[in-house]
């Protein structure tokens, strides 16, 4: 039996906060289907995630350390990607997530091989909110391209009423499948379509894309909470911690507090002084302001104008 503990206090935070929350997801309602103990996935995710950290530019001899690690406990194909799903999990949250990149889209292809998202019993679970297979059916037999714009908004805004009662998997597998970008190629082709034909656009203007809130970096959710004034007059006071982590709860932010923390007072410097802000994140997070926090958009809109003013020229 290992000790639990010593994955809890790895140089890693990330790895850390991981470790955690999947211990309670084994020991919860949402376990694996697995009769290993979690113990035995906790030694392999160690030995296969840090061997990866250190071997970022060699993504085949992480798949093969996989296979080694499954093979040496045992796993059966089902466990096998038990493990390569937690490792993905982590990876796509990592603080420095470009470094990741190579070894995470292979990866991704090695999980596919392993069992197609379409083929995965979570996937394919009937109580999830749309059957993307069946809108592209039903789509399809629509005639006329007035009906088929009203169609695909009516969708978009479905989505927008359902995604709070979504949980992050149903969330980040209609990200993965196309969803979304289905349904703005489509909205484009009614407004061509509109054109020639002679047809009024019942809309000038295309949807926003849905917020997939975890694609936010780090950086961009300190911003957030920075506009977002959950620190209002404390900033420096303890009630700061209280906030901080209040929020990171409320939006399931990974990364661990004293990251987070460290973000939020880089944004907020760089945000006072005017001084090289990425305007681009800014625009970013505007739309996931007007849904969540409308008050600040305002604050947002007279620094991005700000910014773009003063912007040094080279």
């Amino acid at each position: 039996m290992i000790n639990l503990d010593d994955y809890l206090s790895t140089p890693d935070e990330l790895f850390n906060i991981n470790v955690q929350y999947w211990h309670s997801e084994f020991t919860g309602n949402k376990k694996p289907n697995t009769e290993k103990p979690f113990d035995v996935f906790a030694k392999a995710l160690h030995e296969v995630y840090f061997f990866i950290q250190e071997n970022l530019n060699k993504p085949f001899g992480c798949i093969e350390k996989i296979n080694n690690v499954s093979e040496t406990n045992g796993f059966n194909e089902v466990e096998k990607l038990i493990l390569v799903d937690k490792i993905l999990g982590v990876l796509f949250h990592h603080p420095e997530q470009e470094k990741q990149q190579k070894v995470f889209i292979q990866l991704v292809d090695f999980r596919h091989n392993l069992s197609p998202f379409t083929d995965d019993p979570d996937i394919q679970n009937p109580n999830w909110h749309f059957d993307f297979e069946a809108i592209k059916t039903e789509f399809a037999t629509i005639k006329t391209s007035i009906d088929k714009l009203k169609f695909l908004m009516n969708l978009f805004f479905d989505y927008l009423v359902k995604a709070p009662e979504m949980n992050g998997l149903e969330k980040q597998y209609y990200n993965d499948i196309g969803f979304f970008q289905w349904i703005d190629a489509e909205l484009g082709r009614c407004k061509y379509e509109q054109k020639i034909d002679g047809v009024t656009p019942l809309t000038k203007a295309l949807p926003p894309q849905p917020i997939i809130e975890n694609h936010f970096s780090v950086l961009e959710w300190a911003t957030i909470f920075y506009y977002a004034d959950e620190a209002k007059l404390l900033n420096e006071s303890r009630l700061i911690k209280t906030r901080m982590e209040k929020f990171m709860s409320k939006h399931q932010i990974n990364t661990t507090f004293d990251n987070f923390k460290t973000k939020y007072y880089e944004a907020k410097k760089r945000l006072n002084e005017k001084r090289d802000y990425p305007i681009n994140k800014l625009e970013l997070i505007i739309p996931f302001l007007k849904e969540n926090y409308k008050q600040t958009v305002t604050k947002v809109d007279n620094d991005i104008t700000f910014l773009k003013e003063n912007k040094p020229e080279y």
